[in-house]
């Protein structure tokens, strides 16, 4: 058994449409929005968490995973690490989030 906490690392794109920033998990589909970059930054972790509850809940996490090439590692990290990029209009990140043990 792997030691550590196990997590995924997901991409988040962000847009600015209008006077909103849409925000955009590419691995899960979520998506969310925001009047500044920072709260729709913090409005799509708060989906994905969600999102990631629900697949928990619903014991689909590890097919979600599976069918969407989402892999999960094992860190001894307990934050997020944050790498954005891109031009003005457009931005992403990478973020990694906690999940439960998993027998992937």
């Amino acid at each position: 058994m792997s030691s550590g906490v196990p997590t995924v690392t997901l991409t988040h794109v962000f847009t600015k449409e209008g006077d909103q920033f849409v925000s955009y998990c590419t691995e899960l589909g979520t998506s969310s929005c925001g009047d500044t970059i920072e709260e729709a930054f913090d409005n799509i972790r708060e989906a994905v968490e969600v999102h990631l509850n629900a697949l928990e809940q619903m014991g689909e996490m590890e097919k979600v995973f599976r069918e969407r090439g989402i892999t999960v590692h094992y860190s001894p990290r307990e934050d997020c690490r944050v790498q954005l990029s891109g031009p003005v209009n457009t931005v992403m990140a990478t973020t990694d989030h906690r999940v439960p043990a998993l027998a992937l």
